[in-house]
């Protein structure tokens, strides 16, 4: 849930967004039908982008709903957006490229989750769906070279493939400390940066790499499992410095749990196995120094939760990963080795896989 001063801030966002966007948004209630201004009331005094809204779907019309596209009230953009996306009689890819310099700020449901605040057109991405890979590569060239502020833009790059022509785009965005906000922007997330490094990571340039580093170190109490699947997949000696400093400061104090969870709280962005299997990724004399030091001094915590599971997931990737570095580390391990993939052995199934259905939207911008 947002704290208080969170709430503020979002509130004087809010009113600076509509001070300066009246002209661009000139539809107020009044200019609506006289049966549907009480359901748009209700939805502006909630004050939440619910997932749908059972008024604009059946009462409002096509034009109705454009028009509300262009409403002085952010959340009813963001309410109408939603509903034309479920629509076939709109074409939702120019839906999305209309709409994405609409950057109000919303508050949305999202579930066991609580309340999220989004910008409207991080909203229409975030619910959108294309129908073909080409269709959704069109938007996130848009995304990430013209409005690569939008929480979006940093999102994609977790899973989008390195393409040279995005490179001082991404570059940018893993190095400014500001979003490139139309209004001003405010300070980029360090949950938003990692999207970007990791991004960053993927055109393997060595010139980056301290960029990366210092980026991480800076942040070594917020470093979630995207910062570990940087060092995990793009491993270099360099990065030695931040496992190390987090083994230190982080590594021990693992709530038990785990990332995905309810609790908000720094400690539990990445689980103890994320980091084993960084560190393990290495795979040089360093690394398996530190892995050694972890199987000597884990076992003495006696409240370190899932302590046992944390030391038989070590033991595990070591002897999944055999390097020169880690033969004597190997040679010390092996009894348990040898037991724990006795209990891995596991009879495979054959599964009836369900026929895809081509004819929906498959393709969501965060799969």
């Amino acid at each position: 849930m947002l704290q208080p001063k969170q709430l503020t801030t979002l509130l004087l966002m809010f009113i600076f967004y509509s001070c300066n966007n009246s002209s661009k948004y000139p539809y107020a209630i009044k200019d609506f039908g006289k049966k549907l201004q009480p359901y748009l009331v209700k939805i502006v005094d909630k004050g939440i982008v619910m997932h749908s809204d059972s008024a604009l779907r059946h009462m409002a019309t096509d034009a109705e709903l454009e028009r509300l596209g262009m409403s002085e009230h952010p959340i009813l953009r963001a309410t109408a957006f939603r509903e034309m996306l479920q629509r076939k009689s709109f074409n939702h890819f120019d839906i999305l490229m209309a709409h994405l310099d609409d950057t109000a700020l919303v508050f949305t449901d999202a579930g066991e989750f609580g309340i999220w605040d989004r910008k409207v057109s991080d909203d229409i991405l975030q619910e959108a769906a294309w129908k073909t890979k080409e269709a959704k590569a069109k938007t996130v060239d848009q995304v990430l070279t013209k409005h690569n502020f939008l929480r979006s833009a940093y999102i994609i790059l977790e899973d989008l493939e390195p393409q040279q022509k995005y490179y001082p785009f991404i570059k940018d965005m893993a190095t400014r400390q500001r979003r490139v906000d139309p209004y001003g922007g405010d300070e980029v997330p360090f949950g938003d940066l990692e999207y970007a490094l990791y991004g960053l990571s993927k055109f393997k340039r060595q010139a980056d790499i301290d960029i990366i580093k210092q980026r991480l170190m800076a942040n070594i109490w917020k470093l979630s499992r995207t910062s570990f699947r940087l060092l995990k997949e793009y491993p270099d000696t360099a990065y030695f410095d931040v496992l190390q400093t987090y083994h230190h400061r982080q590594f021990y104090k693992f709530s038990g749990k785990r990332p995905g969870g309810f609790s908000g709280f720094p400690s539990d962005r990445a689980a103890p196995e994320d980091f084993i299997q960084a560190l393990v990724a290495q795979q040089n004399e360093k690394s398996a120094g530190l892995l050694d030091t972890i199987l000597t001094y884990l076992p003495k915590y006696t409240s370190l939760s899932d302590k046992e599971s944390i030391i038989n997931v070590l033991i595990e990737e070591v002897w999944d990963h055999p390097c020169p570095a880690y033969a004597a580390l190997r040679q010390k391990i092996k009894p348990k080795a040898e037991e724990l993939a006795k209990w891995r052995l596991s009879i495979p199934i054959d599964r009836h896989e369900e026929p895809i259905d081509t004819t929906k939207e498959n393709y969501r911008w965060y799969p």
